[in-house]
């Protein structure tokens, strides 16, 4: 079912895009479609897992990281709350979450850290609120202080189009990302935060038009849809817009759309297409089960009762892919 004829499709894809672009007066980019495809080359590095808070999950994580290792899973995309990790203006509460990365880290992981979540002293008492730009710019160089060595890469923000994760407009976004990428970025990359599958090509448009790419080292997208087809059409036309490469800091199908098989072969079919495309994917998500995470975009089922762990269908499909990369390699 994997499309194999990618470069031609893309090639036209690309003339037309910008032909289209000329009519419409949209700004032409320096990247085509095609260079694209011609230019990557991924590695087993390309694949990565959001796993949220779970590594300071201390009863699940020595059956979890395990698994995640054998699925061949290179980076884990943790999010730690500011508000958890400082609950009251100065006063820290890291020394699990720092172990927790430290853990992950000696077992080999690469680290995405998404920076979000405003506590109240920062902002309006909403997590999604815009903070103060000073208090801002003192937790991002407090990141930067603690977490040197334990963090490969920073995430700013999350779908910002949402209000649940962004109360502000795109420029008010592009302006805490440049307050974080004038710190951050001394101790690793700085990747901007990924619009929702929900967003507007108006949406991108207006983060650019604001800026975005003068500060970030990768821009995002999380192209979320039912259909392998449709993931690769909203990524094309993103990366007809952008000239920064591109990450896929989240992207999965649930279960409830078809069940576990057609998750496993969405996730076969897509990861081939995307890897011509942008450097990195992160599926969404690690676990599913009753108790443990409400929607069932898992590659692993987790019972919260029993303590068991068992692999899913889309993880076996991971598995395979991941060690196609290794191949390839070697």
């Amino acid at each position: 079912m994997v499309k194999r004829r990618v470069a031609l499709g893309l090639l036209g894809g690309a003339i037309a895009g910008l032909s289209a672009q000329c009519r419409s007066g949209q700004p032409l980019v320096q990247n085509s479609l095609a260079q694209t495809v011609q230019s990557l080359s991924p590695t087993a590095e390309f694949l990565g897992l959001n796993v949220g808070t779970e590594l300071n999950w201390t009863n699940w994580r020595d059956k979890l990281l395990p698994l995640y290792q054998s699925a061949g899973i290179q980076w884990l995309r943790v999010w730690y709350n500011w508000a958890t990790l400082e609950p009251s203006r100065g006063r820290y509460d890291s020394e699990l979450t720092l172990e927790s990365l430290q853990l992950a880290k000696n077992m080999g992981f690469k680290i995405l850290f998404v920076v979000w979540g405003t506590p109240d002293f920062a902002g309006n008492g909403e997590l999604s609120a815009v903070p103060n730009a000073t208090e801002w710019a003192r937790y991002c160089t407090w990141l930067n202080s603690n977490l040197a060595g334990l963090v490969d890469a920073w995430e700013i923000g999350n779908e910002p189009n949402l209000e649940k994760y962004h109360q502000g407009t795109p420029a008010s976004y592009v302006q805490l990302l440049s307050s974080a990428n004038q710190v951050l970025r001394q101790t690793a990359p700085v990747i901007a935060a990924g619009p929702s599958g929900a967003s507007t090509e108006e949406y991108w448009q207006a983060l650019l038009d604001s800026g975005l790419e003068q500060h970030c080292d990768r821009v995002n997208i999380h192209p979320y849809r039912v259909r392998s087809d449709e993931v690769i059409e909203i990524v094309d036309r993103f990366l007809r817009r952008v000239n920064k490469p591109v990450w896929i800091t989240e992207l999965g199908r649930s279960t409830d759309d078809g069940g576990e098989q057609l998750k496993a072969e969405f996730l076969t079919n897509v990861m081939p297409r995307l890897a011509e495309r942008v450097e990195k994917v992160f599926w969404y998500r690690s676990i599913q089960g009753e108790g443990m995470h409400p929607m069932r975009f898992g590659l692993v089922e987790a019972d919260e009762n029993s303590g068991e762990v068992k692999p899913l269908p889309a993880y076996s499909a991971y598995n395979r892919y991941a060690q196609a990369l290794i191949n390839r390699a070697t």
